[in-house]
């Protein structure tokens, strides 16, 4: 069994802005030393988030930040401290907070959580569906000895409502945005907010979504709807939420 350290790199508008892209995932082997860096190759998606950056700047940070923490002949023996290293990360180049995960020594965890997070880097024939995602993310609960259930929760009218899982208190539906008509998608988005407005106060409800940002203006939308009557973060943000408020 190894012991896994990973944090994800975003990349954000401005030091005040909330709004980011996920652009590069650090892995530490604990157990082994390994340590890995993986970052974006599809730097279109990068200019249509941010089309005033400089991308060939960010090429070169992002291949700097890999030669510095993969292990080499000059590195090898330093003893190699997560938390401290990305803390001098501020400003537009922010990792988010350290997870743990325990895995199976025959397991690619590298490349599992890389398509997950830098998932638009790979054809759609390569990468994670649903069901391997939610697997994943369950392994990151379990890691952090949070007892969740899929089962179906009782509505106030005895219906059943469908959320991908309950931790703790909180009530956790996943959204796909990717490829979708998301005009389409806003008369969803407001059912599942008057199904968030239902739960409260016993229950609160955290939407987590990804989207390639084809389409701004309807996510924008799909986004302040849901968020009218509970939490919505993207993938990262959401289980750094799940970690605060369950662990």
């Amino acid at each position: 069994m190894y012991h896994i350290e990973y944090a994800a790199l975003n990349y954000y508008h401005s030091p005040i802005s909330d709004e980011c892209l996920c652009i590069g995932i650090l892995f530490h082997n604990v157990t082994t030393g390994q340590r890995d860096f993986k970052y974006i190759s599809n730097f279109q998606r990068f200019h249509v988030f941010d089309d005033e950056a400089d991308v060939e700047f960010v090429k070169l940070y992002l291949k700097g930040i890999k030669e510095e923490v993969e292990v080499s002949i000059f590195n090898y023996s330093e003893k190699f401290d997560m938390q401290s290293y990305i803390s001098v990360y501020a400003n537009e180049f922010k990792f988010s907070p350290v997870k743990v995960l325990n895995v199976n020594e025959d397991e690619n965890y590298v490349e599992d959580l890389t398509k997950i997070y830098l998932k638009y880097d790979f054809a759609k024939s390569q990468r994670l569906n649903s069901n391997e995602e939610k697997k994943l993310i369950r392994k990151v609960l379990e890691s952090n000895n949070l007892e969740y259930t899929t089962q179906k929760i009782s509505g106030p009218f005895c219906d059943e409502i469908s959320f991908d899982y309950q931790v703790g208190n909180v009530c956790i539906k996943m959204f796909s945005f990717k490829g979708k008509n998301l005009k389409r998608v806003i008369g969803n988005a407001r059912q599942w907010s008057f199904v968030a407005d239902e739960m409260r106060p016993e229950k609160k409800v955290l939407f987590i979504y990804d989207s390639d940002l084809e389409d701004k203006t309807n996510l924008e939308i799909i986004i302040n709807i849901l968020s009218k009557n509970a939490v919505v973060l993207n993938l990262d943000a959401g289980m750094d939420y799940i970690l605060r408020q369950c662990s």
